[in-house]
């Protein structure tokens, strides 16, 4: 009898820590918004109006990425967001101070490769949608 209930704690241990591992290989080391704190905050500001702590020392004042909707009557210019924080392609950024961050993050330990880079982008981007102004 006991050595039933040894082997049924054990097998609720083993199963009770592969969900913990499976849960922790599914949550990705990032998030979007702390991606934004992180990299995006200190030009176009914690809250995203472009008012960042460096941004009065770049050659062009960060957008406000709130407006972005608003600014394009109504709809929210994804793939264009995507393009401007991906930054390979350089007539984006022109001689703008902006980074391209695809390379960063293709080289972060958290999102290594193409693929990861790209889904990393796609995460900011539709973090960036949430903070339309209405």
């Amino acid at each position: 009898m006991n050595a039933r209930k040894i082997a049924a704690a054990a097998l609720v241990l083993v199963a009770s820590t592969l969900n913990s591992v499976s849960a922790q290989a599914q949550t990705p080391l990032y998030s979007a918004e702390s991606d934004y704190q992180e990299y995006c905050a200190s030009c176009h500001g914690s809250k995203a109006k472009g008012d960042g702590a460096i941004a009065k020392s770049l050659l062009r004042r960060p957008s406000d990425l709130t407006t972005l909707r608003r600014r394009n009557h109504g709809r929210f210019p994804g793939e264009r967001v995507f393009d401007a924080v991906d930054g390979r392609r350089s007539f984006v950024h022109g001689d703008s101070d902006m980074p391209a961050w695809a390379e960063v993050f293709a080289n972060a330990a958290e999102s290594r490769g193409k693929e990861k880079a790209v889904a990393r982008i796609d995460a900011l981007v539709r973090y960036l949608q949430t903070l339309q102004v209405k």
